[in-house]
């Protein structure tokens, strides 16, 4: 009989809408008084690119130097127990192979931006398309907009 008088009191809640006591919406008037420094409307996919992948580097090198230097105080802090040294020398010794793996990614990442002739890590002078002001072309050598020369009439 519990069940039946939870089950029935249950669907009633569930079927039941409940009323909505909202304001409103009033309109939200926000004035920005000093915009983020490099942050614009033209910010092209390159430079969002380039930056997202420049903070990816540095903040994966702070969890790398923050893990070797948790590994070394629990070396320090483990007092000759066996277990807290071997798990400190994992500790450090996964830390180092991290920098490792994050070395050769950027090593790579560098690699492939020498090969492309683009730097990844810095696409700010990788043009998007239109670009180029009037009176200038884009350059594949020089991965940037130049000025085309004007005929003297």
């Amino acid at each position: 009989m519990k069940k039946v008088a939870a089950l029935i009191s249950s669907l009633g809640f569930l079927v039941t809408a409940a009323t909505a006591f909202a304001v409103s919406p009033t309109p939200i008037s926000i004035r920005v008084v000093a915009p983020l420094q490099g942050v614009n409307p033209s910010t092209t996919i390159g430079t969002l690119l380039s930056n997202i992948l420049t903070i990816v580097f540095v903040l994966a090198a702070i969890v790398v130097l923050f893990m070797l230097i948790i590994g070394a105080f629990q070396w320090i802090t483990s007092g000759g127990d066996k277990e807290g040294v071997e798990s400190a020398r994992k500790r450090i010794t996964h830390a180092l192979i991290g920098f490792a793996i994050l070395a050769l990614a950027f090593l790579i990442v560098q690699v492939v931006g020498q090969m492309v002739n683009i730097n990844i890590l810095s696409l700010e002078s990788l043009p998007t398309l239109g670009q180029c002001g009037p009176g200038q072309t884009f350059d594949p050598a020089a991965s940037k907009c130049i000025d085309v020369a004007k005929p003297t009439p």
